[in-house]
């Protein structure tokens, strides 16, 4: 489990992928993380999901330190090491948005992945 001042960042467990699917089948979120049209993606979707968390070489689900509550997923991507190049990708329920936990999230991810990953 890795933290900053309001956010835990912690690995994904079984019982994430119902939140992770509300997310995604967010029609504010959607939108903002696939290039598809925007559809209801059903319970085989967590397979993607799982898929997805398990294959990045970070991969979180963001806790709101105060509550407990799913806020949202972090993933770090790394498909040909050798280019030493990545891809981030975070996405929040909309209640968090406007609030600076993205850039809190960022700004943690982005620093943990170049000091742990380069």
């Amino acid at each position: 489990m890795l933290a900053t001042e309001r956010l835990i960042f912690r690995s994904h467990v079984e019982s994430d992928l119902d939140d992770i699917l509300r997310l995604w089948n967010d029609p504010l979120v959607q939108p903002l993380i696939t290039n598809s049209n925007v559809t209801l993606l059903g319970p085989k979707f967590k397979e993607t999901i799982r898929a997805q968390m398990e294959q990045a070489i970070f991969g979180a689900i963001i806790v709101l330190k105060e509550t407990g509550e799913f806020m949202g997923q972090a993933l770090v991507s790394v498909p040909e090491p050798k280019n030493r190049d990545g891809t981030f990708g975070i996405c929040l329920l909309p209640k968090f948005w406007n609030n600076g936990y993205g850039t809190e999230a960022t700004k943690f991810i982005v620093d943990y992945s170049f000091n742990w990953f380069v």
